[in-house]
């Protein structure tokens, strides 16, 4: 492309200018390195590997799909040309290898405070239950606990002192202070 002004020439693509250091020569064009990619796919392409059409490159596989001959492979291949009988044949040539290990995300464990996916990293459990790390709250007072000071109640989790407050036995000598034993009357 013309230099205006003694600059620098200007990429094919953006039109903006191209300094040598991200510079690329190809098809008789300068482009920047990033700009240098597939006009189908958008694919990064290297100098050397694309196929020219209209002054615009093309990877080998869009280049075929779109200009080349319709034949087997859908275009990406130019050998054999396809009749309309062997196109209602099924193929004699089957991919009978299996994956060695799919990967199931039916499976996910849910946390049972918010009932979101629990991951490994973020994994406690707590009598039995499945919880993230900071969903171990005291139903109580929301004071986030380690799996040691849980107390549980009719499936709810709670810290010792509001355990102690909701669900002891009251009364004399039962979860009471030395103070409270002075207001007490017979």
């Amino acid at each position: 492309m013309p230099r205006f002004g003694g600059g620098a020439p200007k990429c094919k693509r953006c039109e903006k200018s191209v300094y040598a250091a991200e510079e690329l020569k190809a098809l008789g064009f300068v482009w920047h390195k990033t700009c240098f990619k597939c006009s189908g796919c958008e694919k990064r392409l290297e100098s050397g590997k694309e196929v020219e059409h209209d002054e615009k490159p093309w990877c080998k596989n869009c280049y075929g799909k779109r200009f080349g001959p319709k034949g087997v492979g859908g275009g990406a291949t130019a050998g054999c040309l396809q009749t309309s009988e062997e196109g209602k044949s099924s193929s004699k040539y089957k991919n009978t290898n299996q994956p060695a290990k799919q990967l199931n995300l039916g499976t996910q464990e849910k946390c049972v405070f918010c009932e979101k996916t629990v991951y490994a990293a973020e994994k406690l459990i707590v009598l039995n239950k499945i919880f993230h790390k900071t969903c171990v709250k005291c139903k109580g007072c929301s004071k986030v606990m380690s799996p040691g000071d849980v107390l549980e109640h009719e499936n709810d989790i709670y810290c010792k002192h509001c355990y102690n407050r909701e669900f002891a036995p009251k009364g004399v000598g039962f979860n009471m202070s030395g103070a409270s034993f002075s207001s007490y009357k017979r």
